[in-house]
């Protein structure tokens, strides 16, 4: 299988990336029983908020009074960008992240493949880009979003491809989008998949646009493609697993299949989180998991989701190894990357 075309053999990302303050250095990693473990994000959002859809907007706006609403428009106009995003990531200690381009008019909003270039080349060496596609056009101009996906992967290194069907509303079995498989099979590039449902208004909640088993003719027509389930099927309107056992079986039986637990560290999904966790290591997949947040959103949620994920992991105890292989290493394998050695600045060796 034709590994991602990073140049990154000889990449050593270490500790010391940044600073919250002069006299304060920001270690890279999480410590667990003694040790740091490196952690990649591969779940991050860029864009502006005037490529919100308006929809987006009104639920971002609701959630906060009045006189914050100017700051958070703000906040999300610098925290999405390239800058903004390092920013975050250095914060937290995380020492990479992939970044979506995504084509969801009518939920979400837009973050063209050139847009989110843009912001990846701020720092190619930790941030990861995955192009996107135009979707709601496709019987007109299927053909020539394919090209412009292709030619964002071969110009701008984009490492995979992001697609979200229930956002970009096409169902998750229609054959008139196997082009997108077909080109990650040539270029090489893993798909991330939108799977299960979310609470943001124009999305569908229909399992054909959710349920990752109907994912699974695709998932056997294209055997040397990696298909990342999303979210791992978290049925995010509702609050509720009802999708995940569907991603955990595809991920049982296929070695082409993986996970991503984006979202299920976030406050909406409290009440489900351990039984994921539990669900996730009973089902024999924790191999199959690459972390990712679906950050950054708004301010301290990439730190929280984290934070709670990790909580989550050793309360429902995981060991040291299985944590460092969600947290970074199932990520560097899957995209044919060296694995992140982290650097104490402070240790001596004696």
């Amino acid at each position: 299988m034709p590994l991602s075309r990073l140049k990154l053999s000889s990449i050593l990302i270490v500790a010391l990336a940044g600073a919250a303050h002069a006299d304060e250095p920001v270690r890279m990693g999480v410590e667990i029983n003694g040790e740091r473990l490196a952690v990649i994000d591969m779940h991050l959002h860029t864009g502006t908020w005037n490529t919100k859809s308006l929809r987006f907007q009104q639920r971002l706006l609701g959630r906060i009074p009045d006189e914050r609403k100017p700051v958070m428009i703000r906040n999300m106009d610098q925290s999405q960008t390239g800058q903004g995003i390092l920013a975050t990531l250095d914060e937290v200690g995380i020492s990479a992240g992939g970044v979506f381009a995504v084509w969801s008019p009518a939920t979400t909003g837009i973050a063209t493949n050139e847009f989110t270039a843009k912001q990846v080349a701020v720092n190619p060496d930790r941030l990861f880009g995955f192009a996107s596609f135009r979707a709601d056009r496709w019987n007109r101009d299927g053909p020539e979003q394919l090209r412009k996906m292709e030619e964002a992967i071969e110009k701008h290194g984009m490492v995979g491809i992001k697609v979200a069907h229930a956002h970009q509303q096409f169902r998750l079995d229609d054959p008139r989008f196997d082009g997108v498989y077909e080109i990650a099979q040539r270029q090489g590039t893993p798909i991330y998949l939108h799977t299960g449902t979310s609470p943001n208004p124009g999305t569908r909640t229909e399992a054909p646009y959710c349920d990752p088993v109907y994912l699974e003719g695709a998932i056997r027509r294209y055997p040397d493609v990696l298909f990342i389930l999303g979210h791992s099927g978290y049925d995010s309107f509702n609050r509720a697993l009802t999708y995940t056992d569907s991603a955990i079986d595809l991920a049982q039986r296929y070695s082409n299949v993986y996970l991503e637990p984006g979202a299920l560290g976030a406050r909406r999904a409290t009440g489900v989180l351990q039984d994921y966790l539990e669900r996730i290591r009973a089902g024999g997949v924790i191999d199959k998991l690459l972390y990712g947040s679906d950050g950054p959103q708004f301010a301290g949620y990439v730190k929280s989701h984290l934070d709670a994920f990790v909580a989550g992991m050793q309360a429902a105890g995981y060991t040291t190894d299985e944590m460092r292989l969600i947290l970074a290493d199932n990520f560097t394998r899957v995209f044919g990357m060296p694995k992140i050695v982290l650097e104490n600045p402070h240790q001596t060796t004696e």
